[in-house]
């Protein structure tokens, strides 16, 4: 390692807290342990997980685990990066370069089974580790889900930054609205502004949604100018140090008729009787039950598009899905939305979303921007 390599390690370790350091080394220590009660490797394949365990933060990366053994592969592309990034996260990780990481990793395996997440793992190369390995490839999706489902500190406020900065940006982009401001244009300013408070990028495209286009809750910011329509729905977050955050507001831009603000205060309604029944141990299809039994038939065609949160991390859309179909159970610790919404097709669409950390006893919201459910009433 040539001595700006090292150099650089000791001033990117300077920038990590020790309790970071330890985090990931518990991590490691975990999946470790896991393997070790099944005599088997795991194998990651996912950018996202191997961030988790290394600290690492290329686009390429296969991680290799068992509980004697941790051993990330990488191309040429990051030769020096992944060794400083490793250490900067005090792990013990080998950092191997190269083209093919699989002949290694059967290596390695020997004769044990090898367990990956079966969701993150394209069908060829499944069947290339299953010709290279003697043991079995196993699916391991569900670990995996819940691997990084509680989130500790370090990440809490990461996640927690990247949510004041998005709301942030959306105060002030939508100061600078005009009568001739299209959606693409709110969105690109949002994004821009996110990027100007230290977000590394937003964490998913912006939906801004004006007036009937509210109906599509995926909407894609179109030329449609803003302030030709009397409400707007925008969905927006930020991604802070590889953290999400996502938020949604339906903000009134004149006067709502009265079929908008009842369909706007009683999914606001339905909002906060979810959050309000939030606590570690509850079913998130008992919270998705909640939403639902208050926006059924609440008002004519109106429709219920969408589950009523997910979890948020290093992805968008993490453990646990709360849904009608879902078991999952929320714990403390987890960082989750809750997001209910009612469309009505060809005319608008309500939909509230705040980011929130599932506690001991309850709830702590990471997002804190205003809620109106007409002009001039806010909800704070």
């Amino acid at each position: 390692m040539s001595y700006r390599s090292e150099r650089f390690i000791r001033l990117l370790k300077m920038m990590i807290s020790e309790d970071e350091i330890a985090i990931h080394l518990q991590r490691l220590t975990r999946v470790g342990g896991w393997c070790a009660e099944r005599n088997a490797c795991f194998i990651a394949l996912d950018s996202f997980t191997v961030r988790w365990l290394t600290g690492f933060t290329g686009s390429n990366g296969a991680m290799y685990l068992d509980q004697n053994c941790q051993v990330l592969f990488t191309d040429s592309r990051y030769a020096e990066q992944a060794p400083v990034e490793i250490a900067r996260h005090g792990v013990d990780v080998k950092c191997v370069i190269g083209s093919d990481p699989f002949n290694r990793i059967a290596e390695l395996a020997k004769k044990r089974n090898v367990h990956l997440d079966g969701e993150k793992c394209s069908w060829s190369v499944k069947e290339k580790i299953e010709r290279l390995i003697e043991g079995d490839v196993i699916d391991a999706h569900e670990f995996c889900l819940e691997l990084r489902c509680i989130k500790d500190k370090s990440e809490i406020e990461k996640i927690r930054t990247a949510a004041e900065i998005t709301c942030v940006a959306l105060d002030n982009a939508l100061a600078e609205l005009n009568p001739e401001t299209t959606e693409r244009e709110l969105a690109r300013n949002i994004e821009s502004l996110m990027i100007e408070y230290g977000a590394l990028s937003a964490a998913y495209p912006p939906i801004v949604a004006a007036g009937k286009n509210s109906a599509l809750p995926h909407a894609r910011p179109s030329n449609q100018r803003i302030l030709d329509t009397n409400l707007l729905l925008v969905d927006v977050g930020a991604n802070f140090e590889g953290y999400c955050s996502d938020m949604t507001r339906m903000i009134p831009l004149s006067k709502l008729n009265k079929e908008q603000e009842y369909a706007s205060q009683i999914v606001l309604d339905a909002q906060i009787k979810a959050i309000e029944s939030i606590r570690p141990g509850i079913k998130a299809k008992e919270v998705d039950g909640i939403c639902r039994d208050i926006l059924s038939n609440a008002i004519p065609g109106g429709e219920f598009l969408h589950g009523t949160g997910h979890g948020v991390g290093l992805e968008i859309h993490e453990y646990p899905r709360i849904n009608s179909k879902s078991n999952d159970m929320l714990q403390e610790g987890m960082v989750i939305t809750i997001e209910p919404g009612i469309y009505i097709e060809g005319s608008y669409g309500i939909r509230w979303e705040d980011l929130l950390l599932i506690t001991d006893s309850g709830i702590k919201y990471l997002t804190n921007y205003k809620k109106l459910t007409q002009v001039g009433n806010s909800h704070g």
